[in-house]
């Protein structure tokens, strides 16, 4: 028996209305719109030829006052896109009474054959008509945030954001794990600007920015600090943070320096890439902000000799870690990027041999505050190279297992930057760059042709291996365009090595319940209109968290980030309504859904069960795990299920395959590309999206098979916190398959990605031969019918 308290009573025989959208020939190109329009039983079917036009809006609005209807399907294109303009049609019935299919996307543009189009186009619709006939009247979810924010980095992208913030009236906690501020930007000495055509010293620049943080009054800077663990309560975050133990008590340091003469204990100091020697107790650069000397924990031997000579007595090494709670309205993140470990290209001799560098070894060995005092030595005796080749894609555009597969964006400008310094200083060195493609769009074009007219030298062609000869190494390469092998003899090799999620990214995503890429940068909402939203209302990302990119871009996110938290901050919060819903009646207070929520979206408060809705995914893991049947998600409710399931079965041909494929967000949006790019895929088809596999029970999927679909795939993004429990769902639909007497091959299960679409249709398609093959070796009958479970 299923919770009456949940539902909003709908009328025994609703009054659908069904408005076709031919798009400009889009649609009607494939689909015979008429066909479509007198297979249809609805209280009204009407077509348009450009469904979402403003006139469209008030014919929808007149259709529903003078026909009294209770529910609206459009069959368009996709709801991803403009499932929200058609919803504020829906004026003076509810949006949420709304359901669209999407005979667009994932049906004219993926199928040529326009009666199977057609066919597939009518089942699209009755399933939206089935569907919308259980559709329950919603409110969106408001919220108002505390005008507070957590900046979770302290490099050039979360100094912007949090300036921005603050600027803008925000209180602002800014969050570095390291001891100073500054990230990246300060480590490589010079930035190029192709404007100028030069290169400007990036303290200058960043100096006054930092300084500004310190004095802001609406910023607290928290360095050495990371966060350990996050809960979502009512629209705000809670997060606690840990303070490692400096053992300096900031307020009395005066960074005198007296300190660093009396400590034995000899380092390689990481900020200048491990290319000098730093003490145990270090300031990591003379204008590093805070001003004072930090303590490296894991190499002091606490001697106690620092403290003895300190006038101020600011060293105390009985100083413990630091819990310090903090609530804020919002997040951003803006933890950076790492540089690839080049020891998994050993081909290139990096750490074999002393004169291969890095491009950010090459750019502190010449920053004026560097190991060299800005002087170009070989690292291995000190000389002055005749000859420097760098070499390209040192781990990007990579297709080994461990490589980078993407662009990292920078990398050819920074080449250019520094063969363009050295030709500066060092006009009788010569500079060759090994490249891939050059790539230096728009303005940085100029700064390319600038770098040539100094005599840079440029060979198309990836470098196989770097070898040694004498005192000397040997680059062989190929010259794609001479087509012709050269080994080239040189002093110094300098690998411009791919950006990488730093190791901080990928922890705080786990923290925040963030989603990632398949490289694990943070994954935006949308990357054309959300590009800086995560999957997670009021946690937002900039900078080389979200992606390769250089400065200008990061700057530029950082404020638009800023920008999406202000204007959440000043608006308020609003969510769909589509969120778990506890029935009280009905809960025991066991607890287990609790235990299964990894979003921490569930809690117990005063002997009550709660669901907070800005927490919830709405992955419907707690409705499989409540036995008592006392949990359910608004807006996909199990009637819903099953209608939209038994609408796209309906009037199944004996001779004709239909396979389910159930898809999450991600899935659907890769299906949706599937169709912009009119990549082909079996007419079989028909995609049904889902908040989670998670949401799907074993009654589903034998309901699907009793009506008489040949074939279920289920897709979803595996880099979420509730996977483990897709796996585990996965092997009890097998189970309850096989206890049926269907063959398990007839379910499918796929890992999507929104960039690899062209990896999912090949899917379709490789599901549909299998399909095809069990059932011409089985009797089509393959189903033996069974009551599904309640």
């Amino acid at each position: 028996m299923k919770s009456r308290a949940l539902k909003f009573p709908s009328k025994s025989d609703v009054n659908i209305g069904v408005f076709l959208c031919r798009c400009g020939g889009n649609i009607s190109d494939t689909v015979d719109i008429e066909r479509l329009k007198s297979s249809i039983d609805a209280a009204v079917v009407e077509d348009f030829e450009n469904l979402c036009s403003v006139k469209c809006k008030k014919n929808i609005r007149d259709y529903i006052i003078e026909k009294n209807l209770d529910r609206v399907v459009v069959a368009a294109c996709s709801p991803t896109t403009h499932k929200k303009t058609f919803q504020s049609y829906m004026n003076p019935l509810n949006p949420y009474l709304l359901e669209m299919a999407n005979i667009r996307e994932q049906c004219s543009w993926v199928h040529s054959d326009g009666e199977k189009s057609t066919d597939k186009a009518l089942s699209l619709t009755r399933a939206a008509m089935e569907r919308v006939k259980h559709a329950q009247p919603l409110t969106p979810i408001f919220r108002k945030t505390k005008k507070s924010a957590a900046v979770i980095g302290g490099g050039i992208s979360g100094i912007t954001a949090a300036l921005s913030l603050a600027n803008q009236g925000i209180k602002t906690c800014l969050i570095e794990q390291k001891p100073t501020i500054g990230g990246n930007m300060v480590k490589i000495g010079k930035i190029f600007s192709p404007e100028k055509l030069a290169e400007e010293c990036s303290m200058c620049l960043l100096n006054p920015l930092i300084n500004e943080v310190v004095r802001h009054k609406k910023i607290r800077l928290l360095t050495n600090t990371r966060v350990k663990k996050a809960e979502r309560k009512g629209g705000n975050f809670n997060l606690i943070l840990e303070k490692k133990a400096g053992y300096i008590k900031e307020d009395r340091c005066t960074s005198c320096g007296n300190c660093v003469e009396v400590c034995p204990v000899n380092v390689l100091d990481d900020w200048n890439e491990g290319l000098m020697m730093r003490k145990a107790i270090y300031k990591p650069f003379p204008q590093a902000v805070p001003d004072v000397y930090t303590i490296d924990g894991e190499h002091c031997l606490k001697c106690g000799k620092c403290q003895e000579v300190c006038k101020m007595g600011a060293i105390d090494f009985s100083m413990k870690a630091e819990v310090i709670p903090i609530n804020v309205g919002s997040v951003i993140i803006a933890t950076g990027h790492r540089g690839f470990d080049l020891a998994r290209r050993p081909e290139y001799g990096y750490n074999r041999f002393e004169n291969v560098v890095t491009q950010m070894e090459l750019a502190r060995i010449m920053g004026v505050n560097g190991p060299t005092k800005g002087k170009l030595f070989r690292p291995s005796d000190g000389r002055i190279p005749h000859r420097v080749v760098m070499v390209q894609c040192a781990g990007s555009r990579d297709d080994k297992p461990d490589g980078k597969r993407y662009c990292s964006k920078i990398c050819c400008m920074v080449a250019l930057k520094h063969a363009s310094i050295i030709r500066d200083h060092y006009p009788d060195t010569e500079v060759i760059i090994c490249y891939t493609d050059m790539r230096t769009a728009g303005m940085y074009e100029n700064y390319f042709k600038y770098g040539q007219s100094k005599g840079i030298r440029l060979i198309r062609g990836r470098p196989g291996e770097v070898t040694k000869k004498g005192d000397n190494l040997v680059v062989r390469v190929e010259d794609t365009l001479l087509r012709e092998t050269m080994e080239i003899e040189t002093d110094m090799v300098v690998l411009s090595e791919a950006i990488e999620p730093s190791k901080g990214t990928v922890e705080l995503s786990k923290i925040l319940n963030v989603g990632l890429t398949e490289d694990l940068f943070v994954k935006e909402k949308h990357s054309k209109i959300k590009p800086v939203n995560t999957d997670v209302e009021g946690v937002y990302v900039c900078g080389t968290a979200q992606g390769p990119k250089d400065i200008t871009d990061s700057i530029s996110q950082a404020n638009a980030a800023a920008s999406k938290v202000s204007e959440l901050m000043n608006g308020g919060l609003e969510i769909e309504p589509m969120v778990a819903e506890v029935y009280s009646a009905r809960c025991k207070m066991c607890g287990t859904c609790i235990d299964v929520c990894k979003y921490k979206a569930i809690f117990m408060d005063d002997e009550q069960i709660y669901i907070d809705p800005l927490a919830c995914n709405a992955c419907g893991a707690c409705i499989s795990s409540c036995k008592n049947q006392a949990i359910e998600v608004k807006g996909q409710t199990d009637d819903q299920i099953f209608g939209i399931i038994s609408g796209m079965l309906k009037d199944k041909r004996d001779d004709e395959i239909r396979i389910l494929a159930f898809l999450d967000g991600v899935g659907y949006v890769a299906a949706d590309n599937i169709g912009i790019n009119k990549i082909p895929y079996p007419e079989s088809v028909r995609i049904i999206k889902i908040t989670s596999i998670n949401r799907l029970m074993p009654k589903h999927i034998l309901h699907a098979f009793k009506e008489g679909a040949d074939g279920i795939f289920l897709g979803e993004y595996p880099d979420n916190v509730m996977y483990a429990s897709i796996q585990e769902k996965l092997q009890e639909f097998k189970k309850k398959l096989l206890e049926n007497g269907i063959e398990s091959r007839r379910l499918m299960f796929y890992k999507v990605y929104t960039p690899y679409f062209r990896g999912l249709a090949a899917k379709f398609v490789e599901f549909h031969s299998e399909i095809l093959s069990l059932n011409e070796s089985l009797d089509h009958s393959f189903y033996t019918p069974c009551v599904p479970e309640s």
